[in-house]
């Protein structure tokens, strides 16, 4: 699912009137991950930055845990285009159909192979879309990433160019995860 205007608006803007609207238009996603009310009282205690972020993560973005397989990666960020992505394990690594294209992502088979698999896959739809790493799980263990297409990441740029710049990291050859 990709965010309207709206959402990245609530987003970049950190209107505390919007927050409330925000999280009842997505309560299907909140309730699929088992947020009980005891939940959303520990999130509205947090400062507002950190609620806003947190809930907008939760709708849009996915969550790379550190044990998460290669090709599931794959699976998980596909799903935040509209695009046909396929990917399946090969004795090199992966090979990943997107958009009727094949691409292959080779593997190095050792703990690097989750940033391998990030960038391999941002490689191949460069064109369209661009994941981002959300700064605040820069430094995790897991990591959420938000994929939006190239020319929605270029208007936030005109519009909130220093918000877009703290919350998102872009992922490119030589960004170091930790």
């Amino acid at each position: 699912m990709m965010p309207t205007e709206k959402d990245l608006a609530f987003l970049f803007e950190r209107d505390e009137s919007q927050l409330r609207p925000f999280l009842n238009n997505h309560k299907n996603v909140f309730e699929r991950y088992g947020m009980t009310e005891t939940d959303f009282k520990e999130l509205m205690a947090e400062p507002l930055d950190q609620q806003v972020i947190h809930a907008f993560a939760l709708v849009f973005a996915k969550t790379i845990d550190w044990r998460e397989y290669d090709d599931e990666i794959v699976r998980l960020l596909g799903e935040s285009i509209p695009e046909e992505v396929e990917v399946e394990n090969t004795d090199d690594g992966l090979q990943v159909t997107y958009d009727g294209e094949v691409y292959p992502i080779k593997l190095s088979f050792s703990p690097q192979d989750r940033y391998i698999t990030i960038r391999g896959f941002a490689a191949i739809i460069k064109d369209k879309y661009e994941p981002r790493l959300i700064t605040e799980s820069y430094m995790s263990d897991t990591h959420e990433i938000l994929v939006l297409p190239n020319e929605v990441w270029q208007q936030m740029q005109q519009q909130y160019p220093a918000q877009l710049e703290s919350m998102f990291m872009i992922i490119h050859d030589t960004l170091d995860f930790p």
